[in-house]
């Protein structure tokens, strides 16, 4: 009996998951099927068949690996010691690439997707309170090391960063003529102000501005 070589095998079954993704990113979730990821992977839907039982196996792996990634992306920023505002922002903008085979496609794809598969919403959900934990745990410690501003509620400001990534990919799909740059710069604008402004003024060595008086 032939005996496995894992190594080769993970090889082949990330070579049919690049294969997919093309085609999928070409066509749709729906429009690709598994004769085109065959064609383009280069093997016979037999061969396929020994690294993925069915194409919702296929869609449902890549969703799993752009979920990692993205998770894996702001975990690093929880070990930071020094200012997170900065280097959080700058993951959020850097999370939607622009024009075609950004994949920002195919993540909207993957959200409508969950609308009838459930495995997908899932996975897709699980993700979302994943994310937010770890969004606002990295906020959470940026409080505690007085890099962020110690009133922000970070529950609620991960959502809406998750928000705002959302918006961020379906800004070239809404119009491709946008100046994306644009919009990013000011959005980290209104993110590290409303994020560091009490620390940007403590550092400086400013006292807070008092109100105006009443009239």
């Amino acid at each position: 009996m032939r005996k496995l070589d894992p190594v080769r095998h993970e090889e082949k079954r990330r070579e049919i998951l690049a294969a997919a993704r093309r085609c999928f990113e070409r066509s749709g979730l729906k429009g690709a099927s598994i004769a085109d990821v065959c064609k383009e992977a280069g093997i016979s839907p037999g061969h396929l068949y020994h690294y993925f039982a069915s194409k919702d196996a296929i869609v449902a792996t890549l969703a799993e690996d752009w979920l990692n990634r993205t998770r894996q992306r702001f975990e690093r920023l929880s070990a930071l010691e020094s200012d997170v505002v900065a280097p959080l922002v700058a993951e959020i903008g850097a999370l939607a690439p622009s024009g075609p085979g950004s994949g920002s496609e195919l993540v909207f794809e993957m959200l409508a997707e969950s609308a009838r598969n459930p495995a997908m919403a899932k996975a897709m959900q699980a993700h979302g309170r994943s994310l937010r934990s770890i969004l606002a745990n990295v906020l959470r410690g940026g409080q505690e090391r007085g890099a962020v501003d110690p009133d922000v509620d970070v529950e609620a400001a991960a959502t809406v960063m998750i928000m705002m990534v959302d918006g961020l990919k379906a800004l070239s799909l809404r119009d491709p003529t946008l100046d994306r740059q644009a919009a990013v710069g000011f959005m980290r604008q209104m993110l590290e102000g409303v994020l560091g402004r009490r620390r940007s003024a403590t550092s400086s060595g400013e006292a807070p501005s008092a109100p105006p008086p009443t009239p």
